[in-house]
C-alpha cells in the first residue's frame, strides 16, 4: 500500500512555512472563523495521487448510466414496435438486450463503489496522518489551551465528513452530467420545442442551488464549532470523574450537559432544514413544469403527433433530467459539511509551531551531558517567568532546584526539553545551541520522570518499552529489577503482559513510578529530570523510589525539582531560585550554614529532623 512520503506529509502541514498556493499559517486556531479560499486546491493536493484511479472509475461511472439511460429508448421499442407488430423476435431480443446490458453495468458498478471507497478511505488516511504529524509538531500551550475532545472531533469526525463526500460525490457528479447530457440529447430528438423550455427554466435551478450555499456552508460552521464544544466539556468531565463524584456533583454535571446540548439544538435542527427548503423549492419548481409538459405531450398523444411510446420515453427522460439536479442540490449539503470538516482540518495544518527544529539541524547522538543556561530569559503569556538566568552543569553533577512554588523551576525543566524555546539567550547542550539541535537525537537522550507519570493503555511491558521498542526482554527485566518493579510486576496474573489500563489506573502511584523509572532507566539517557517524582508518595513508596533513583542517577547529568529534604540532599549543587532568578547556590550543609533563602525554605523541615535526632539520642 502507498503511502504519501513523509517530505509531503511535511508540505502538506507545512507548519510555519506558506502553504502550496501561499497561505500564511496562523498564529493560533480559530476555526469558528477560519474560512480557507483555496481549500479546494489543497484537497486536490491530498486527492491528486489517485487522479489514475479517480479516471477509471469516472470512466466505469459513465458506462454504467449511459447503460441506464437506454431503457427508456427500449420501452419505447417495445411499445411502439413490438407490442403492436406482435413481433416476438423483436421482444425477446430487446429483453435479453437489456439483461446484458445491466449484468455488464452491475458489474462495471460494483468494480467502481470499490474504486471510489478504496480513494476515499486512502485519502482520509493520508488526511489524518498529515494531521496527526503536525499537531506532534505544536507547542505545549497550544494543547494547554486547547480541549483534547474537540482536536479528536477534527481528526475523527471532520475528516469522516470528507470520507462521505467522496464517497457519494464522483458518482452524483458523473451520473448527473451524464444523465444531463444524454436526457437533453434524446429529448431534443424527440420534442426540441418542449424541451428548449425545459432547459431555459434550468438557471432557475442553479440560481436557487447556489443562494443556499452560503446559509449551508455558515450553518455547518456554526454547528461543528458547538459539536466540538460538546465534545470539550465532555472530555473534560469525564477526565474528571473522580472529582465530580468525590464532590457528589453528578446532577450540576447532567444540568450543565443539557445546557449545552439544549443550546445545540436549534442550530442543529436547522441545518436539514436548510436542505430540506431547498429542495422543497426544487420540487415545486419541476412539478409544475412536468404539469406543463404532460399537458403539451397529452395534447400531442391526443392529436397523433407523437406516439404512446415517445410519451413514455420523453417523461421518463424528463425525470432523469431534473432527477440529478435534485441530487446535486443534495450534493450541495454533503460538499458544504465536506469543506466545513476540512477547513477545521487546515485550520491546524496552519497553525504555526512555535518550536521549530533548525532547517540544517546539528545530530548529537552521543552527548556527555554539560549544560549551559546563557543569560535565559522567558516569558508565558507577558508575565516573566525567567530573567537573566545563568548556570553550567558539568557531566555527572547533580543539581536540584528549589524555590517557592512559581519560581521557575519547572519552567526551566521545560525549556530544557525545549517544550519551550527562550526567549532570549540561549541554552547550550556541550557548547551546541539546543535550538540548533535535531529534535529526535537529543530527546532520545533525555529522561524525564513527573510527578504524575502518564502510561498508556497496553501491557506492562509494551509501557517499559516506549523509550525502545527495539529492546531485548532480558533488558526489559534489567530495567524492572533496577527500579524496584520487578517483584510486583511478576506478581501481578501475567506479568509484563498484564494491562495497566488507561493511564495506569489498575496500578497504585508509587507502582507507577516504578515503572515509570524502569521506562527511563531501558532508555539510558545522559540528561535525566526528576520533577518533584516523589512528591505525591507516601514514605514506603518514596524509599523504593528513591533506592530506585539513585540506580538511574549513576553518571548522569541530573536536574532535580524536589521539595523533600530527602531528595535535596542527593545533589552535588543546589540552586535556590526565587521569581525565576538565582539567590543562593551551594551545598546542602553550606546553605544551612548561611541561613538565607534556603534555609528559610526548609526551615521547618531541618527543625523538626533535629528534634527527631535528639529524640533518637536521648531515647
Amino acid at each position: 500500500m502507498k503511502t504519501i512520503s513523509p517530505s509531503k506529509i511535511k508540505a502538506a502541514s507545512r507548519g510555519g512555512q506558506r502553504g502550496e498556493t501561499g497561505r500564511k499559517p496562523v498564529e493560533e486556531d480559530d476555526a469558528e472563523n477560519y474560512h480557507c479560499p483555496d481549500a479546494p486546491q489543497r484537497f486536490w493536493f491530498f486527492l491528486k495521487r489517485h487522479k489514475d484511479l479517480i479516471w477509471v472509475a469516472v470512466t466505469g461511472n459513465f458506462l454504467t448510466v449511459f447503460l441506464i439511460m437506454l431503457i427508456p429508448l427500449i420501452a419505447k421499442l417495445v411499445i411502439d414496435e413490438a407490442i403492436p407488430g406482435k413481433n416476438v423476435s423483436l421482444l425477446v431480443g430487446l429483453a435479453v438486450a437489456l439483461f446484458v446490458m445491466q449484468a455488464i453495468r452491475f458489474v462495471v458498478a460494483f468494480g467502481h463503489d470499490y474504486l471510489i471507497h478504496y480513494i476515499g478511505q486512502r485519502t482520509i488516511f493520508d488526511i489524518r496522518r498529515a494531521v496527526f504529524h503536525h499537531l506532534q509538531l505544536l507547542h505545549l500551550s497550544y494543547y494547554e489551551k486547547k480541549k483534547t475532545a474537540s482536536l479528536v472531533n477534527r481528526v475523527i469526525y471532520d475528516a469522516a465528513a470528507i470520507q462521505q463526500f467522496i464517497n457519494t460525490a464522483f458518482a452524483s457528479i458523473a451520473n448527473s452530467l451524464v444523465t444531463l447530457l444524454i436526457a437533453l440529447a434524446i429529448m431534443y430528438v424527440l420534442d426540441w420545442r418542449l424541451t428548449l423550455f425545459c432547459t431555459l427554466t434550468l438557471p432557475i435551478y442553479f440560481l436557487i442551488i447556489h443562494s443556499y450555499r452560503k446559509k449551508l456552508r455558515n450553518k455547518h460552521h456554526e454547528v461543528k464549532e458547538r459539536q466540538s464544544v460538546l465534545a470539550g466539556k465532555l472530555g473534560e468531565t469525564f477526565a474528571g470523574i473522580r472529582v465530580v463524584k468525590s464532590f457528589a456533583q453528578e446532577d450540576h454535571e447532567r444540568r450543565r450537559f443539557v445546557l449545552t446540548i439544549k443550546d445545540n439544538f436549534y442550530s442543529e435542527l436547522e441545518l436539514p432544514m436548510i436542505g430540506t427548503r431547498m429542495r422543497t423549492i426544487l420540487g415545486l419548481i419541476f412539478m409544475f413544469i412536468y404539469a406543463i409538459v404532460i399537458v403539451c405531450l397529452g395534447l400531442g398523444a391526443i392529436g397523433g403527433s407523437i406516439t404512446i411510446g415517445g410519451y413514455v420515453a420523453y417523461t421518463s427522460y424528463l425525470w432523469m433530467l431534473f432527477g440529478p439536479l435534485e441530487n446535486l442540490s443534495a450534493l450541495i449539503q454533503s460538499s458544504t459539511n465536506a469543506r466545513t470538516g476540512f477547513e477545521r482540518i487546515l485550520s491546524l495544518l496552519d497553525t504555526k509551531p512555535n518550536i521549530r527544529e533548525d532547517d540544517n539541524p546539528v545530530v548529537q547522538s552521543d552527548i556527555q551531558g554539560r549544560v549551559e543556561f546563557d543569560r535565559v530569559n522567558f516569558s508565558y503569556e507577558g508575565a516573566p517567568v525567567i530573567s537573566d538566568f545563568n548556570l553550567t552543569v558539568t557531566p555527572g553533577e547533580i543539581i536540584a532546584l528549589v524555590g517557592h512554588s512559581g519560581s521557575g523551576k519547572s519552567t526551566l525543566m521545560s525549556l530544557l526539553t525545549r517544550f519551550y524555546d527562550v526567549n532570549s539567550g540561549r541554552i547550550l547542550i556541550d557548547g551546541v545551541d539546543l535550538r540548533r539541535l535535531k529534535y529526535d537525537t537529543y530527546r532520545l537522550q533525555l529522561g524525564i520522570v513527573l510527578q504524575e507519570n502518564f502510561l498508556f493503555s497496553g501491557t506492562v511491558e509494551e509501557n517499559i518499552r516506549y523509550g525502545r521498542p527495539e529492546a531485548s526482554m532480558e533488558e526489559v527485566r534489567r530495567a524492572a529489577q533496577l527500579a524496584n518493579a520487578l517483584e510486583f510486576i511478576e506478581e501481578m496474573p501475567q506479568g509484563f503482559a498484564s494491562q495497566v489500563g488507561q493511564g495506569g489506573g489498575s496500578l497504585s502511584g508509587g507502582q507507577r513510578q516504578r515503572i515509570a523509572i524502569a521506562r527511563c532507566i531501558l532508555k539510558n539517557p545522559r540528561i535525566l529530570i526528576f520533577d518533584e517524582a516523589t512528591s505525591a508518595l507516601d514514605n514506603h513508596s518514596e524509599a523504593l523510589i528513591q533506592a530506585s533513583m539513585d540506580t538511574l542517577m549513576k553518571g548522569r547529568t541530573v536536574f532535580i525539582v524536589a521539595h523533600r529534604l530527602t531528595t535535596i540532599r542527593k545533589a552535588t549543587r543546589i540552586v535556590v531560585l526565587d521569581h525565576g532568578r538565582i539567590v543562593e547556590t551551594g551545598t546542602h550543609d553550606e546553605l544551612l550554614l548561611k541561613k538565607g533563602a534556603y534555609f528559610e525554605l526548609h526551615r521547618p523541615k531541618v527543625l523538626k529532623e533535629k528534634e527527631q535526632t535528639e529524640a533518637g539520642c536521648a531515647a
